[in-house]
């Protein structure tokens, strides 16, 4: 029996599997989500392809969420489909911020212009779809604050996880997109009192990484006595000591809030040296990559104001002054007009 609902399930995944539907419907249940929890949440997060990831959630989000209108809600399986999917939002509207500032260093305003308006209306769909995100999270285990939910397996916490995360990156990506998606003011609190919830060594300083953001993005909310910076700092060194760096790219985030631009720079060659030294974790690929994609932004976004182009191949860690090295092949824009771009800036 369990496993004629795995393959009715995996055959409703590949959209293979309409002889499956009257079991699927009148004896089995929320499978969807059940099959999502035990077998793609886990793999998904094992890999380290993000984009494959977010073209995943875009194909097959709406799918598996109209399984609710015949059986339980898929709210675990909507919620890792909806997070995935708001990641390629949330890159779009990354490159649409480099093109905007290569077009003010080339003096065209009018390119700079659309490309922020551009920016705006992509970070305005990822903060719905992480909101949304957030909002299945909380349907599946409850509103962050009370007591803390009963979260039976591994794939729950990571779930929950991605849920907390997913509901302070709504926030981050409404306010860019100036209030477009309307999204609680409140919801970054409440992610902070739900990561009490998980064991801070056990998920690589991620839950501390979240709740000292929280404290510095609301002036007063640090409890008395605690320090979000050395916080941070501390969270930051324990993911990078076991292979998932997602609370060093946590910290950079905040610290660019900040404009502590020379922390900053630190901090991402902390990050680089990390990935240079220390393995990835194997279960936690796709965090990782999460984070990978988020410091890169930071630097790319350092690198094109001063250079006009993103952070060469290599050279993460590195920044426009000093030694960049890089293992792109020059050879291809000789003859072309121009010389060639240079290895360092």
């Amino acid at each position: 029996m369990r496993l004629v609902n795995r393959l009715c399930a995996l055959g409703a995944l590949l959209a293979l599997g309409p002889g499956c539907r009257g079991f699927m419907y009148g004896q089995t249940g929320d499978v969807t989500t059940h099959f999502a929890a035990e077998h793609v949440t886990p793999f998904v997060m094992s890999t380290d392809d993000a984009e494959m990831a977010c073209a995943s959630g875009l194909a097959m989000g709406n799918f598996t969420m109209s399984f609710e209108r015949v059986t339980d809600r898929p709210n675990k399986a909507a919620l890792s489909a909806l997070a995935s999917a708001a990641s390629c939002a949330e890159a779009h509207a990354w490159e649409a911020e480099l093109r905007s500032l290569r077009a003010l260093r080339a003096n065209q305003p009018e390119e700079a212009q659309d490309a922020r308006v551009e920016e705006k209306r992509w970070h305005a769909v990822a903060a719905r779809r992480y909101g949304a995100a957030w909002t299945r999270m909380t349907q599946a285990f409850g509103t962050p604050g009370g007591e803390c939910p009963t979260l039976e397996t591994p794939e729950d916490e990571t779930l929950y996880l991605v849920g907390l995360i997913a509901g302070g990156q709504a926030v981050t990506h409404d306010r860019a997109a100036e209030g477009q998606a309307g999204i609680a003011l409140d919801v970054p609190r409440l992610a902070a009192r739900g990561s009490e919830c998980l064991d801070d060594a056990r998920w690589f300083g991620v839950p501390s990484a979240l709740r000292a953001a929280v404290w510095l993005s609301v002036p007063g909310a640090a409890p008395e006595g605690e320090d979000p910076w050395a916080r941070l700092a501390a969270a930051a060194e324990l993911g990078e000591s076991k292979g998932m760096r997602l609370a060093r790219a946590i910290q950079i985030e905040s610290l660019a809030a900040a404009g502590r631009l020379e922390d900053v720079r630190a901090a991402i060659k902390s990050y680089a040296e990390s990935r240079e030294k220390t393995l990835t974790h194997a279960a936690f690929k796709l965090l990782d990559q999460n984070g990978l994609l988020l410091v890169q932004q930071m630097s790319d976004r350092m690198w094109t104001r001063e250079t006009g182009h993103r952070t060469p191949l290599g050279a993460l860690g590195t920044f426009p002054g000093g030694v960049a090295p890089t293992t792109e092949d020059t050879s291809l824009f000789e003859g072309l007009g121009g010389d060639a771009p240079a290895s360092t800036p």
